[in-house]
């Protein structure tokens, strides 16, 4: 999709640079300025999950949105201000996590007063944003970093700054040259996007003398492979004439677990973990399976990868930006995916009579291994007991958009409650605290995650329906 007739101001090759970025953790900014075709490996992985070639942030899981600034570069004189004519955004392989919206905004940085006697010295490009000159000297990759809430606000108050010194407008804005649109996923009949610059924004760049910078944003999160910002090559001419809830659960983190001190569902437990496969576990359905299916989360074993758990796509109407819910500092959203999940042993037994008596689910994990920047925001686990009914009608049940139906009776066992990165965590009715209704009877259980995400396993502890004398020892641990 290259243009011979147009230069790639946004291309590493012309000396285009990031100088900030908020989150980088699956894969670094610069990516998305390479010259080159993206490419995709579709076994390859590192610590921070899935090998993507483009710039994308995990799940956003705090306020606000995701946002880069791109110093721009032109190679013969990179220096001077530029014109927009076009853009282009290519989301290839981001097939289930490429960002939904965009916006990009530009500006032209302009040298302060103690700077002019340095006219030759074009440093005042790059050190008006905190971090940005040794971020340019470090020349390491920055996937897996995150920006801190402070470097964030410092960096947002710079942008802020050098366009009142440039426009001299008090609101700090930078111009808008490509309002907020929405992106497809990264399939070949539908990565590219192209957007060419409306008149009046030109108008308004050539006002302040051309354009040095631009800022991308992410609506929230998630990823593009390439961006190309174009403009009409004139090679013999200056630039300068262009302006003609918190958890509430035991957190293991997996990080701290070790072969002598192994996370608590590798311990030997009173009651079996009914929602394993081992027991006849069975993950039946889900909302959403684009990256993993939920007969992975029953699985025996401690996940292997994140390929080995059940992950959803981004929501693709989750909203521009994050807010979180005052009284319960969780995300105020009503989005969700879930999983119908058939607990094994004929499930759980209602716990009936004195305190003493069995039944009832006395302890669940939610494990998140793996996933660390694309884990949940937060969970809850709804239940039924519904043994006189097919599998069949439970989910469709479940997929009912006022969780409820005439048929069957959706009741509340965990409240929802925050997640964190790659660890399980662990809840204990007889705390009090997160399970209700832990003492009635449970047939399926529905997994509900908040607004997107990836789970590993999930593990439901409690007094069998049934079970056989002659494999009791075995079906009581699945070490």
């Amino acid at each position: 999709m290259t243009n011979t007739k147009l230069l790639n101001l946004s291309s590493s090759a012309n000396s285009a640079k990031i100088l900030f970025a908020t989150d980088e953790w699956f894969a670094s900014a610069e990516n998305i300025l390479s010259p080159y075709p993206p490419t995709f490996i579709a076994d390859l992985y590192c610590p921070e999950g899935k090998v993507m070639d483009g710039w994308e942030t995990r799940r956003k899981r705090t306020e606000g949105h995701d946002w880069c600034v791109v110093k721009l570069g032109c190679g013969d004189d990179s220096s001077g201000p530029m014109m927009i004519e076009s853009v282009e955004l290519d989301t290839a392989y981001f097939t289930g996590n490429q960002t939904p919206r965009v916006s990009i905004e530009a500006m032209k940085i302009t040298r302060n007063e103690q700077d002019c006697n340095y006219i030759g010295n074009d440093d005042y490009l790059y050190n008006w944003m905190p971090g940005a000159i040794s971020r340019l000297a470090s020349g390491k990759s920055f996937q897996g970093t995150g920006q801190s809430t402070d470097a964030i606000r410092r960096a947002h108050a710079a942008c802020q700054a050098v366009a009142l010194n440039t426009t001299k407008q008090l609101s700090g804005a930078w111009i808008t040259i490509l309002p907020m649109v929405e992106l497809q996923p990264g399939y070949e009949e539908s990565r590219y996007h192209k957007f060419q610059l409306d008149t009046n924004v030109k108008r308004k760049l050539v006002d302040i003398g051309g354009v040095t910078h631009i800022r991308l944003n992410y609506y929230p999160d998630g990823g593009v492979a390439r961006m190309k910002i174009w403009d009409i090559h004139q090679q013999t001419s200056s630039r300068q004439n262009h302006a003609a809830i918190a958890a509430a659960s035991t957190i293991h983190p997996h990080s701290l677990t070790s072969s002598t001190t192994p996370p608590p569902s590798s311990k030997r437990y009173h009651q079996p973990e009914l929602s394993s496969v081992l027991h006849g576990g069975k993950g039946l359905a889900c909302s959403n399976k684009h990256y993993g299916v939920p007969s992975n989360l029953i699985r025996t074993t401690l996940g292997v990868d994140m390929g080995d758990g059940w992950e959803t796509a981004r929501h693709p109407h989750r909203p521009a930006v994050i807010t979180k819910d005052p009284v319960t500092g969780l995300q105020d959203t009503p989005l969700m995916d879930w999983a119908v999940l058939k607990l094994g042993m004929g499930g759980v037994v209602e716990k009936v009579g004195h305190s003493d008596s069995k039944g009832g689910v006395e302890r669940i994990i939610i494990d998140t291994r793996h996933f660390k920047g694309n884990f949940p925001e937060s969970v809850s686990i709804d239940a039924c007991c519904c043994s006189n009914l097919s599998d069949d009608v439970v989910c469709a049940s479940a997929a009912a958009d006022n969780n409820c139906s005439s048929v069957v009776e959706w009741f509340p066992l965990l409240k929802r409650t925050a997640l964190s990165a790659d660890a399980e965590h662990e809840f204990l009715r007889d705390d009090g605290k997160m399970i209700v209704n832990g003492s009635r009877g449970v047939t399926h259980v529905r997994v509900s995650i908040y607004p997107d995400g990836g789970l590993s396993r999930v593990r439901i502890y409690g007094h069998p329906f049934s079970k056989k004398d002659s494999n009791e020892e075995r079906l009581i641990s699945h070490l």
